[in-house]
């Protein structure tokens, strides 16, 4: 019974410490281009977070915090956050897809009587077309259908609903793409 008991709180503990805040490899891209790799600092609990700063500890060993105005971009288990503009402040925009269209999203703080919470909203562009669009929900295949002008069969794949469906919308514009 006593040896049943320490396994438990064993196994509690090792669970708790892997949802916790933790280092993983990553890397940043400073200011000037350059790409320095190191670890990003990241708390599943508050995925959140991620849009506004990322804690990085370069190769070296130090430690540092990073606002969107101070790195382009930066990175750790294959999720990329990128630094553009929203309404005049530069913010992390997660990289959902990246390529001939491209899909962002990016996540803001929201008050309403008294309580926090986040929401997200999406954006859309062409690589060709430095301008990006913002996803209506409720119209994201309309506005796939004329992103992909002479592809737009792809578009079809994307069953339209009033909420928009991440998982999908990656992989239709994946499949677009990599058509070639």
């Amino acid at each position: 019974m006593k040896n049943t008991l320490v396994a438990l709180l064993i196994s509690l503990v090792t669970f708790c410490a892997n949802a916790q805040i933790a280092f993983v490899k990553g890397y940043i891209v400073n200011e000037k281009g350059d790409t320095v790799k190191g670890e990003v600092k990241i708390n599943p609990k508050k995925e959140q977070s991620n849009y506004d700063k990322v804690f990085f500890k370069d190769e070296s060993g130090t430690q540092k915090n990073y606002k969107p105005n101070k790195v382009k971009a930066y990175g750790f288990d294959k999720q990329h956050y990128i630094t553009m503009d929203y309404e005049g402040e530069p913010k992390f925009y997660k990289a959902l897809v990246r390529g001939e269209i491209s899909l962002y999203k990016m996540m803001f703080e929201v008050t309403n009587m008294n309580a926090t919470s986040f929401d997200g909203e999406y954006f859309i562009t062409r690589k060709d077309d430095k301008k990006m669009t913002s996803v209506k929900e409720g119209k994201f295949k309309k506005q796939l259908q004329d992103m992909m002008s002479g592809a737009s069969g792809f578009a079809n794949d994307y069953d339209d609903d009033k909420k928009l469906n991440e998982e999908k919308a990656v992989e239709v514009i994946n499949s677009y793409n990599n058509r070639k």
